[in-house]
């Protein structure tokens, strides 16, 4: 009972901040946050910032505005989860504060002796000095006789060391460590193994510490954003006077026609235009150069922006249709013809939205061209689908016109990352570990046992697995009663 009302005391003095149930309330909090976190990448564009009027045409000033103001494009490095973060930290520090004895306690010290327990389903064993079985010892009625009537025989000093030694001795391979005092006319045992297994849960907790420490300096002090740049252009890396140059940005396609990966080939200039990082990216391969980690992320089209398109125009007078390759801003006459035509606006997924053309997306999913012909029989515009060709406007100054090949301008997609609380985040990885490590290779185990003139007996106070345990007591008895039946000073009476 005193037990018991100490341990509720010890618990009342901890306060509610560090109570079992505050920790679990914060652990759901932590994972909440980092669940609602993660669902909100999968929903919310991290280029928001890059292409915020486009995102207020879609979803409105009132909703851009609050996934802005609770940064809901880059969620783990928002105030609100930073603050999740540090009520983490200062609930953990507070637990491994007061209740760090407990864990280092066990390692540091060995269990006091004390007399043994007289209930208890732990495994119980008795050696006698003698020879005899201890339940041989029970059926003689002289057995035991000096205990019954108060006048226990005296266990002699050199005979309590011999039998020590052997305790000490089989106890030691099995990885126990042994403490004892005298009492009395008996000698007080304790023996404890895989003590080491309460530093390994120390350091676990303490590995988890670090690595909040990592995660709120990484969501305090770190960044993350997307850059666009097409090739040629050059984009500055905020905070450290370099910039990145986009040398060539292509798409590599798998058989079936599908997207198989984006490549980028970078270099980071100083503000001097010198070299000093080049690499060629692509997903999951990052360029990491003084603190930065520029991963490809994604890519677009730009809207009203392309590289060239090829046409085939067939002349409304007849003949043989005519090749025409288009850039931007020019005026391309079509041989033979006596027509020129000219790329107005151009769209790569186009949609009307209020009267007016649009693109909703940065992907070829129905690009459409605004195209100008001019003749003698007078001047013509109209937008035409390469996907959708029968949607496009009917010209009458040409019996046809189609697309038959068309490069877009794109836009390579760089997240730009910088996490100073990583190298703590590896560390305390590492030290977490080590302390699992710890937990599953040691089992703490306890033996309190008593030494006297007839013999010795003790029982295990301490384990997890309750079997295993058993059998090893088992064990520990057969060896114990098999050293002592072999040894000269434990065989005969003194």
């Amino acid at each position: 009972m005193a037990d018991r009302r100490e341990q509720s005391g010890d618990r009342r003095g901890r306060g509610p901040l560090i109570s079992q149930r505050t920790a679990v309330a914060v652990i759901a909090i932590l994972f909440g946050a980092s669940a609602a976190g993660w669902l909100t990448t999968e929903f919310v564009p991290p280029d928001l910032p890059a292409h915020r009027e486009v995102y207020v045409q879609n979803w409105g000033e009132w909703t851009v505005s609050v996934v802005d103001a609770l940064r809901l494009y880059d969620p783990f490095h928002s105030f609100w989860y930073s603050g999740v973060l540090a009520l983490f930290f200062v609930v953990l520090l507070l637990c491994l504060a007061s209740r760090w004895r407990s864990f280092l306690g066990p390692a540091l010290r060995l269990p006091a002796p004390g007399p043994l327990p007289l209930s208890g389903d732990g495994p119980r064993f008795e050696v006698r000095f003698d020879g005899r079985a201890p339940e041989e010892a029970r059926a003689d009625p002289l057995s035991h006789y000096g205990k019954r009537h108060g006048a226990p025989q005296p266990l002699p000093p050199e005979r309590a060391e011999a039998a020590l030694s052997i305790l000490r001795r089989v106890l030691h391979r099995r990885g126990y460590r042994l403490a004892w005092r005298r009492e009395g006319e008996t000698v007080l045992f304790s023996a404890v193994a895989g003590r080491w297994r309460s530093l390994g849960s120390f350091v676990f907790h303490a590995g988890l510490l670090v690595i909040t420490v990592g995660g709120v300096m990484g969501s305090r002090m770190g960044s993350s954003e997307i850059l666009y740049g097409a090739r040629g252009d050059m984009l500055p890396l905020a905070g450290s006077g370099l910039s990145i140059r986009v040398d060539d940005f292509r798409i590599i396609y798998a058989e079936n026609g599908r997207i198989r990966d984006y490549i980028s080939d970078l270099t980071i200039l100083d503000k001097d235009g010198k070299t000093v990082a080049a690499k060629q990216i692509e997903v999951n391969h990052p360029l990491r150069h003084g603190g930065y980690s520029i991963l490809q992320s994604s890519y677009y089209i730009a809207e009203d922006e392309f590289e060239w398109v090829d046409l085939r125009v067939t002349p409304e007078g007849g003949g043989p249709p005519v090749a025409v390759r288009i850039v931007p801003g020019e005026r391309v006459p079509v041989p033979g013809t006596g027509l020129t035509v000219r790329a107005g606006r151009f769209k790569p997924d186009f949609r009307m939205i209020g009267g007016v053309p649009r693109s909703v997306s940065g992907m070829m999913n129905n690009p459409a061209l605004e195209l100008m012909i001019e003749g003698s029989q007078g001047r013509e515009s109209g937008w035409i689908f390469p996907l959708h060709p029968k949607f496009g406007t009917e010209f009458t100054i040409v019996r046809r016109l189609r697309v038959t090949d068309l490069e877009p301008r794109y836009y390579t997609g760089l997240e730009i990352s910088v996490n100073p609380g990583a190298p703590v985040l590896v560390w305390g990885m590492v030290m977490a570990s080590a302390g699992l490590l710890a937990l599953l290779l040691w089992h703490y185990r306890v033996l309190r046992g008593s030494m006297d003139a007839e013999g010795i007996a003790a029982v295990g106070t301490h384990a997890r697995w309750k079997v295993s345990f058993r059998e090893e007591t088992g064990r520990i008895a057969r060896e114990l009663a098999a050293a002592v039946s072999s040894a000269a000073a434990l065989r005969g009476k003194d």
